[in-house]
Parts: structure tokens; sequence; C-alpha cells
């Protein structure tokens, strides 16, 4: 399931010759201020790391663990030479400040950032039981019983991102986890729109193909009823292991998205099928969720069993939990015997991204959260 949008592909880049990337040295040095990268480096030397979790298109995560507090994290690196263009930029830091004000159970946390001359650092929240895409991908599908647990979870944490008028553009089972006890949470908002007071449209074309919204590839202006398309996509593959448009041509898998009808199984229950169909509705404004957002998702069949006062608050137990750690991770990369934070010695070390160091604060952060938000 290939992501797309309109950063440059590595062989683009590489097209662009040593012309572009002087120009984009240039560039960075004027839009992100040198900060101090000696206090980055010290704030690496605090945390040991334990060992390989995953690898992404622009770094790696590792497990460490904090050595004053004795905690353990997730440690995103993202090599800076990777982050070329100024649209790539525009991800790391939209992520960035996602991270830092989101307050939700269901949604990834930051506890730190920092940078060095040449990579940048996220700390957030170690989530053991893996990625929701492993767990389908060893099962196939899943019971409608999970489905709705995580399902409802899932509506919960998109609802909270709306609420803080963020578009999240990118919901698939690679970007939802599950913690050690079995609830999930979303991660990734490289992708997201963080939306201002009076600009709640968006228009760019990106996210992952196989679940983009017939809006957002006819190229018009979209709202964050986009996301419930892509909900509804990743409820069509849990409740069935198979997505509701495929095909191997890029170019007709838009097609079929605009154009097609998804045929949806009989086994399903009456209820399942509704919101489905509901949820996939090409026209945005006859979504599910168009009127009232995620409420009028929670009020569906489907969630009738689901206190979601209950659920907001994790009493509800989930169908499944992690009582083996690392089981649900490559088992490659959990294994590999190297785990040293390897040099990066290219132009990366040029760039410096102003306002990225952060450290867990309460009354700092709810202060940030405002400038950010209004």
């Amino acid at each position: 399931m290939g992501q797309v949008c309109i950063k440059e592909s590595k062989q683009q880049t590489e097209e662009a010759g040593d012309a572009m990337e002087k120009n984009e040295i240039k560039d960075s040095q004027q839009l992100f201020p040198e900060e101090d990268n000696d206090k980055g480096r010290q704030q690496l030397n605090e945390f040991t790391i334990l060992r390989h979790l995953g690898r992404g298109t622009n770094g790696k995560v590792m497990l460490v663990q904090h050595q004053p507090t004795q905690k353990q994290y997730a440690m995103k690196v993202v090599c800076k030479n990777k982050v070329q263009s100024l649209t790539q930029k525009k991800y790391i830091k939209t992520e960035r400040k996602i991270l830092e004000i989101s307050d939700c159970s269901f949604i990834t946390k930051l506890h730190y950032a920092f940078q060095t001359q040449t990579k940048l650092y996220f700390i957030i929240d170690y989530v053991s039981g893996g990625e929701l895409f492993y767990h389908l991908k060893m099962n196939g599908k899943m019971s409608e019983k999970r489905v709705r647990f995580y399902a409802a979870e899932i509506l919960l944490g998109l609802d909270y991102l709306h609420k803080e008028n963020i578009i999240y553009r990118d919901l698939k089972p690679e970007n939802i986890l599950l913690d050690n006890e079995g609830h999930i949470k979303i991660c990734d908002f490289g992708l997201c729109k963080l939306c201002t007071q009076g600009d709640n449209y968006a228009k760019s074309f990106c996210g992952t193909l196989e679940y983009l919204a017939p809006e957002v590839i006819s190229g018009d202006m979209y709202s964050k009823v986009c996301d419930w398309w892509t909900y509804g996509v990743l409820l069509y593959v849990m409740l069935t292991g198979r997505l509701p448009f495929q095909n191997d041509s890029k170019k007709e898998m838009m097609k079929s998205i605009l154009m097609e009808q998804f045929e949806i199984p009989n086994d399903l229950s009456e209820e399942a099928q509704d919101l489905v169909q509901k949820l996939l509705k090409k026209n945005p404004q006859e979504r599910l969720g168009a009127i009232r957002d995620g409420a009028e998702i929670q009020e569906h069949e489907f969630f009738k069993d689901i206190d979601f006062v209950k659920l907001e608050r994790r009493e509800i137990k989930p169908p499944f939990y992690n009582d083996k750690p690392f089981q649900f991770f490559d088992q490659n990369l959990v294994r590999k015997s190297t785990i040293q934070d390897t040099p990066v010695n290219e132009f990366g070390k040029y760039q410096n991204f102003s306002n990225f160091t952060y450290k867990e604060d309460k009354m700092i952060n709810e202060y940030n959260k405002l400038l950010i938000i209004h």
C-alpha cells in the first residue's frame, strides 16, 4: 500500500542535482535559525538505546530508556538529509506541533524533542502491542466484536483531532498501534492539516492511495469529512481482510474509488454493512459524519452496545492484550545486533529546525497549545 503526497520522491530529488541541493541548504538556513545542537547531543546521551522497533521512509524507531527517570519510550529518529524540500519540512513541523498539543488517551504523546546537527529526535509513548497492520496480516480479518472495540476507540481519537481543528488524512492499519493492554493509539501526524480559524478546508493531494477519499482524488477542496471515508475503508479492511477498491494500476485504482461500487460480504451483520455503506458515500455531503462529525457515527446501531463514556475512560476491557514483549514487531529488526544510532555526515548537518526542542511540562504545554490553535 503506497503513500502518495506532493513531496518529492527520492528519484526526483536525485535528478535535481547539486544546484538544488545548494538552494535547499540556503533556504534551510533562512527558515530554521540555529538552535543549540550541543544541548541536543547532551539530551541524546540521557537515553540508552535498547533495541530496534521499526523503520520508515525518513528514519527509524527504537526502544530507549531515559536514564534520569528509568522510563521506557519509543525514539523516532529522522535524518535531516531525508527532509530536503519545503513540503517535507512542513510535514515534520506539523507532526511536532500536533504531538505537543494533543492530549487524548488514543493518540501517541510527545515527551521530549531535540535535534543534533544531522538528526531530529521525537521521544514518544512506547506502544508495545505493535501495529494493527501486523495483527491483520496474521489474522486476515477480525471478529465483529473485536472490530467494534477498535473502531470505537479510533472513532474517539479521530473525533478528538477534529475538535482540535485537525484533518488527519492518513488513517490506515500501519498508523494504529496497540498498547500492552490492547487499547489503540493513533500515530504519525506528518500529513495532518492543522486548520486555523476560518480555514477548515484543504486541497493537497496526500495520503495513502487505497484509502483516499473521492474528493481528495478529484482535486476538490475537502474538509475533515474525508477522514470518515478513510475510517470506512479501515472498517472494511478489518471486517473482511481486504480493501473495498483494489487494482494494480494507480490510475485504475483512483478511477474505481471515484466511479465504482464496492461489494459487502453477506456474512457481515446488517449493522456492519449499513455503517460501511454510509461511511463510503462518494459524495462527502451524504457521508455519515458530515453534519455532526463523530457524534453521528457513535449513534449508529453498530455501536449500540458501546458505552463511549466508559470507553473514553478506558474502563472497557479490550478483546486482546499483549503479554509477550516485542511479539508483534518485525523480528528481523528487533533481533538486530547493532542498535547504535548511526552517524550521518551529509548536507543535513546544515539544517536547523527552529523551536523544535521540547520537554514535557503540563503548564507550559497548555500555554503553547493556546498559542498554536489561536
